[in-house]
């Protein structure tokens, strides 16, 4: 009686670029959606450091009037003596890294990213 040996199954070029081409979908889906976590993480930073500018640079106006004449051009200034902001670079920023743009209407401060107004029309859109 003779034994028969199994044959030996080799894995076929075929088998192995479905796997990989699976492997690539959802890589692809992990890293979209990931993409829009960021996005949205970028968001909330900006609009948290926006809400911190706004109240420092108000208060300092509020302290010292005459700085509301040229705040727009001087607010870094003003972030460097404050003694309330710790990382006082990283407030200078918004969440894509660009500085904000500080405006004065009437008596008031206000501060925008162009970044996440641009963000924000488009996710409008979606």
């Amino acid at each position: 009686m003779k034994i028969k040996k199994p044959k030996k199954r080799y894995i076929t070029l075929i088998e192995i670029m479905i796997v990989m081409f699976l492997i690539a979908m959802i890589t692809g889906v992990v890293a979209y959606n990931y993409r829009g976590s960021l996005d949205e993480g970028k968001s909330f930073k900006t609009k948290a450091g926006i809400e911190k500018l706004e109240n420092i640079l108000n208060m300092a106006v509020s302290e010292d009037p005459y700085l509301l004449n040229d705040i727009e051009s001087n607010w870094k200034q003003i972030i460097d003596k404050s003694p309330l902001v710790k990382d006082k670079e990283a407030l200078k920023k918004d969440g894509w890294g660009y500085e904000y743009n500080v405006t004065v209407n009437g008596h008031e401060v206000e501060v925008e990213s162009k970044h996440r107004n641009a963000y924000e029309a488009s996710k409008k859109n979606r």
